[in-house]
């Protein structure tokens, strides 16, 4: 059963990435190493906050459908990624329970990562 009230899941704490180091690990993604899946819903990620250059759009209410689909990118590192960072959590205790393990929230979501001026795409 899913637990409101503590911050981490079946599998232990989801690790957590700053917008900086996420910029970091993206500009050095020169093999594909590092995909972002962005959680948000379809007008969020095309709206005012954009979103992250080639980030795969999976709204968080369609993840658990579309997590068979999202197999190919297990043995990556993957950078999830939502408006502030609580449906990322979310998503990232999903991936987890799904034996995901080289998952990271981004802190903050594109609001920090706007605030930070890395540029978006809409």
């Amino acid at each position: 059963m899913f637990n409101i009230f503590r911050r981490e899941g079946l599998s232990g704490d989801v690790r957590q990435i700053t917008p900086d180091d996420a910029f970091k690990k993206l500009s050095e993604n020169t093999e594909g190493n590092t995909v972002v899946i962005d959680v948000r819903d379809p007008n969020e990620f095309s709206g005012k906050l954009g979103h992250i250059e080639d980030a795969k759009l999976v709204p968080i209410k369609i993840l658990p459908l579309k997590i068979e689909e999202l197999v190919q990118y297990k043995d990556k590192e993957i950078i999830v990624v939502c408006h502030s960072g609580a449906r990322s959590y979310s998503a990232c205790i999903m991936f987890k329970r799904h034996g995901f393990d080289n998952v990271y929230n981004m802190k903050g979501g594109m609001l920090l990562w706007k605030k930070a001026g890395f540029e978006t795409h809409i």
